[in-house]
């Protein structure tokens, strides 16, 4: 007997990880170097949602999908980094560059979610997942497609989608998709810690509107539904190349 299960990924198209060209250029961060580095990271996140360029920096080195001029501009003159004129076009591996990769597809991500409505929520700098909230809907609408519940006074559960860039060293992808349900502080615009959460006595509150799998897999391709155009999710970078995925989740045939 066998049985169609849906596994919670999206396929990439044609190898967009294959030739994975950056700009490289030396930088060396200026002291009090922890401060300069927070600095940093949120000056590429701003030039990212510009579209100027999407950015890491590992190794002494900024590894940059669009503007590289502008950033070395920006970090110099606000004193973050000292960055040097040379430049060099390298094609990132995923033996050796993963992380910087999946940096900068996230950024890529972060951007065009922010133009369907939705935010990243970036959490630990290690963290392979990352989270994305439909924050800028109309929370009525959200409401009625049950994506969103009054659970206190200023206090929304949110359904969102935690995501995982996948690469695998042929150039191929799947992003991992999975349903996030924080609880939200509104006036805040931000998720209540699990200590948070616990202090105010919601924890048997929130065990409540955990959903069965079967809802748990229809309110996740409906945020889907929202992310995607034309059943696809088509995620640009600041350079003009592109990695899309087919917007579903694919199945898999199961013998019991």
């Amino acid at each position: 007997m066998t049985e169609n299960v849906y596994v919670n990924y999206l396929v990439a198209l044609e190898k967009p990880f294959r030739d994975f060209i950056v700009v490289t250029r030396p930088a060396i961060i200026n002291p009090p170097v922890k401060d300069n580095m927070k600095k940093m990271y949120t000056l590429f996140r701003q030039l990212s949602i510009a579209g100027v360029a999407d950015v890491d920096f590992r190794r002494n080195t900024i590894f940059v999908k669009g503007d590289d001029n502008e950033v070395a501009r920006q970090l110099v003159e606000n004193k973050i980094a000292v960055v040097g004129k040379e430049r060099n076009t390298m094609r990132l591996e995923t033996n050796r560059d993963l992380n910087t990769m999946r940096v900068i597809f996230y950024q890529a991500l972060s951007r065009y979610a922010s133009k369907k409505g939705f935010r990243m929520l970036w959490g630990r700098k290690k963290s392979k997942w990352k989270k994305l909230l439909p924050l800028d809907f109309d929370i009525r609408e959200l409401m009625k497609e049950e994506l969103a519940i009054e659970i206190g006074d200023d206090l929304i559960l949110y359904r969102g989608l935690y995501v995982m860039l996948e690469i695998f060293d042929s150039g191929d992808a799947i992003l991992w998709i999975d349903l996030y349900s924080p609880i939200v502080k509104i006036s805040e615009a931000r998720p209540l810690s699990p200590k948070e959460a616990k202090r105010l006595g919601l924890k048997d509150k929130y065990t409540s509107y955990i959903p069965t799998p079967i809802k748990r897999l229809m309110l996740t391709k409906r945020l889907l539904r929202m992310l995607c155009e034309d059943s696809k999710l088509d995620i640009s970078f600041a350079d003009g190349s592109a990695a899309s995925f087919v917007c579903d989740f694919p199945l898999l045939r199961v013998m019991q």
